[in-house]
């Protein structure tokens, strides 16, 4: 079996962060080749957040925000979001496919899809398939 890329998972504390300590709280951990980075809210993250992930390994990066109305910085999920798009337009003028780079809307009530989401965001080589576009995608 290949082995799983390493994925890096960049969240709110607020909504992500919540809703992995849920999921610890549980039966259930992040698989191993998971590393969780808090960031106090959305609207910290910047794209060097995103690229220093890339720089240190990751072959995949996550990035978790609260739903509109949501989040405590009012729009930090929005600038996130933002954020998001302009390191995967980085990453592909680089060469780096921008599939690997996905963002999700999550509430701390979500710890389940959560680990749906890792699941499903794998390398296409081991899926052998190209992920679908959808939530998990930023929007130009």
């Amino acid at each position: 079996m290949p082995e799983r890329p390493k994925i890096v998972l960049i969240g709110c504390a607020h909504s992500a962060g919540v809703a992995l300590e849920e999921l610890k709280s549980g039966a259930q951990r992040l698989p191993a080749h998971v590393e969780w980075v808090s960031i106090p809210c959305g609207g910290t993250l910047d794209e060097l957040h995103i690229l220093r992930a890339f720089e240190s390994g990751a072959e995949q990066v996550m990035v978790l925000a609260c739903y509109d109305g949501a989040c405590r910085s009012v729009e930090g999920n929005k600038w996130a979001e933002k954020r998001v798009s302009a390191a995967r337009a980085l990453l592909e003028e680089a060469g780096i496919a921008g599939w690997r780079l996905a963002f999700h809307h999550i509430a701390p009530s979500m710890p389940l899809d959560l680990l749906r989401w890792i699941e499903e965001f794998r390398e296409p080589a081991v899926a052998q398939e190209q992920p679908e576009s959808s939530d998990r995608e930023a929007k130009a």
